[in-house]
């Protein structure tokens, strides 16, 4: 802390301690009223289109083309976000794979 005022750092402390506290009770909060935020949405959703695209891809293909589309719009590389989500893609296979090999050992 060499960089902080040494009279700043009570006041720095308790400027954290306040913002984790606020953080906390934010969380608390969410959980209680039990409502996903933005991102829970998107992984469920992504989780869902991985198993889809893991099954038959032929399926999803202008849902494919959307969430490209889409990436793109944000500025990502499109070669770099198909490599990234077929790589995805194929780590749910492989866990379905296991899941359902395991089911069938049974």
């Amino acid at each position: 802390m060499d960089w902080h005022d040494q009279q700043d750092l009570p006041r720095y402390r308790r400027r954290k301690r306040k913002q984790r506290d606020y953080q906390q009770g934010y969380r608390e909060r969410l959980k209680g009223a039990r409502r996903p935020e933005r991102d829970d949405i998107a992984a469920e959703l992504m989780r869902d289109y991985l198993e889809v695209v893991a099954v038959d891809h032929q399926q999803v293909r202008e849902l494919t083309r959307a969430l490209f589309g889409g990436l793109e719009k944000r500025r990502y590389d499109r070669a770099a976000c198909v490599e990234q989500v077929k790589a995805m893609a194929r780590r749910t296979q492989a866990r379905s794979q296991r899941r359902n090999g395991s089911a069938e050992a049974r």
